[in-house]
């Protein structure tokens, strides 16, 4: 595993630290669905999130609309839809939304800051 995979996976795992620590369930880590993935999918009660998890090195990160691009929400859209299709728990009475976490980490080995944003954007 190459240093890029790896910091992809800690970044990952310190998201899922978070969501568990808001109450969710992780249900999935690196769902892939053809060639499309999904982060994080997670439960808590009746609503599911689809996360996106970005780490970044700097505070002049993107904004969130140039960070997670058009192509790459839609591959996230299609990826939830399947997940809810497969599952069986799709349907008007299921509740989900996309959220994205940004993970900044200036350089200080070990720190960072955490950017939960909360319905990121909708299909």
């Amino acid at each position: 595993m190459n240093y890029r995979q790896q910091k992809g996976l800690s970044g990952e795992r310190l998201a899922a630290d978070h969501l568990e620590k808001l109450g969710f369930e992780i249900l999935e880590h690196r769902y892939r669905f053809g060639h499309k993935e999904i982060d994080l999918i997670a439960r808590k009660d009746e609503l599911v999130i689809f996360v996106e998890v970005k780490n970044r090195s700097s505070e002049d990160y993107a904004p969130l609309e140039l960070s997670v691009p058009e192509r790459k929400r839609r591959n996230l859209i299609e990826a939830a839809q399947g997940y809810l299709s497969e599952k069986g728990i799709g349907g008007e009475s299921r509740q989900y939304r996309f959220d994205v976490i940004l993970l900044i980490s200036p350089g200080t080995a070990g720190e960072f800051r955490l950017e939960h944003i909360t319905d990121a954007f909708r299909p």
